[in-house]
């Protein structure tokens, strides 16, 4: 995708109703690429530990989280330092969101200590201000290391708990598809399909065409619905359609690739000088049911935009999943699943001592029989009554006698005592 597709040249909007702030370094490198680019009708805010970052970013209104905790010198990779950071500060964030405020972004990379700490908290309070939260954050790939890893995903849960709607950008999959280019050309990609991400969701409401998706839409599919997946293609040329529609499925941004079981799709296909034609749209329409299920609601509109020439553009996104369609929240939900363990009592009587779990062949089972009266052992066999198996094929009992059993495992443990003592007995 070209980079200048999102270049609209427009002046930033400070005092709109759609607002994007940028969290931590990840974040805020995403919305200072986005702020250069612009999106329509879209104000712009950075939150950050690091003083020095905030004053490198182009972004007006920026906001330095523990001022007083971290005299700007960031987060150390602790989120907890994080989080504490934005709570110092966080009626900076409020001032510049309470009024006429409808919607927010929220980027975040994931990992981190001050994205993944303040992210949760700036996200809790907008949501105490009614306004409608989406929170698009990046997670790391496993060869970032397994702390950071974990960190991220301990962080993408908490900040679940507080949006209306979550999209989890994963980086192992830019690695897959950029994996050749340069690290900063990598990274450009990267704040490149977060921009996307933003741009695709805002610009439904802000960019007016024959036929609008409005933000009363964009509410209704979104409040609430905890997850969503998007996708952003383009094409053209023959079968121009179809085939901006397959790259949106495509999409680096779809984490799983799968619609399939959403219930409300918000689509906008947007084209320049070369105008889409009702019959495309039907095509696109179409296929996408095809792929979501019958039972899926598509809300779609239609717009103009001079920068794609020829090109058309398939904006979608997919919200209201029965399961889970994020691989990453996935892998989460299957790490707090319940895991029956093996639990080792703290009373036991020797027999239990052999843990049930290992496989040993058992050798014929001998019982050693004391007479407590005359302290004579007497190693028995045919004269004992049939050793009784219990359900558990390693465990032996026998079955109760007048006189003290010893069992099998004792005698092995103990069987030299009891030899030694018995010659003297002799």
């Amino acid at each position: 995708m070209s980079a200048d597709l999102l270049n609209f040249n427009c002046e930033p909007n400070l005092t709109s109703n759609i607002k994007v702030i940028g969290v931590g370094g990840g974040g805020g490198n995403a919305v200072n690429y986005m702020y250069r680019k612009g999106i329509t009708d879209v104000g712009f805010i950075v939150c950050n530990t690091d003083a020095q970052a905030l004053a490198n970013s182009p972004v007006p209104i920026a906001i330095q989280l523990g001022e007083s905790l971290t005299q700007g010198r960031g987060a150390g990779n602790m989120p907890e330092l994080g989080e504490q950071a934005a709570i110092e500060n966080i009626d900076a964030v409020v001032d510049v969101l309470k009024d006429h405020t409808n919607m927010v972004f929220i980027t975040a990379g994931m990992g981190g200590g001050t994205g993944t700490g303040a992210a949760p908290v700036i996200a809790e309070a907008c949501r105490k201000l009614n306004i409608l939260t989406i929170a698009v954050v990046t997670v790391p790939s496993r060869s970032e290391g397994r702390k950071r890893f974990d960190q991220a995903i301990r962080g993408v849960e908490r900040i679940r708990e507080h949006v209306d709607s979550l999209l989890v950008i994963n980086n192992e999959k830019i690695r897959e598809i950029y994996g050749n280019l340069p690290a900063s050309q990598a990274f450009a990609k990267a704040d490149e399909i977060l921009a996307t991400a933003v741009k695709g969701v805002a610009e439904i409401i802000t960019l007016h065409g024959n036929i609008n998706i409005d933000f009363a839409d964009v509410h209704t599919v979104m409040s609430g619905s905890k997850v969503f997946i998007m996708g952003t293609g383009y094409a053209e040329g023959e079968d121009r359609a179809l085939a901006a529609t397959r790259a949106a499925l495509e999409s680096p941004l779809l984490d799983s690739n799968n619609i399939n079981g959403t219930h409300d799709i918000l689509l906008n296909i947007t084209s320049g000088k070369d105008e889409v034609t009702i019959g495309e749209i039907g095509e696109i329409i179409e296929y996408l049911q095809i792929e979501a299920g019958s039972e899926a609601n598509i809300i779609w509109g239609n717009g103009y935009d001079s920068a794609l020439d020829n090109q058309i553009c398939v904006t979608l996104i997919a919200t209201g999943f029965n399961v889970n369609p994020s691989a990453i929240l996935q892998e989460f939900d299957r790490q707090q699943a319940p895991v029956e363990k093996f639990e080792l009592k703290t009373e036991m009587e020797p027999e239990e001592l052999q843990p049930s779990f290992i496989e040993e062949e058992e050798p014929e089972p001998q019982m050693v029989e004391i007479d407590l009266t005359t302290e004579t052992i007497h190693r028995t066999s045919a004269q004992l009554t049939e050793p009784v198996k219990n359900t558990d094929k390693h465990h032996i009992k026998s079955k109760p006698k007048e006189k003290e059993k010893i069992d099998n495992w004792f005698v092995r443990q103990f069987n030299s005592f009891f030899e030694e003592d018995s010659s003297e007995l002799e």
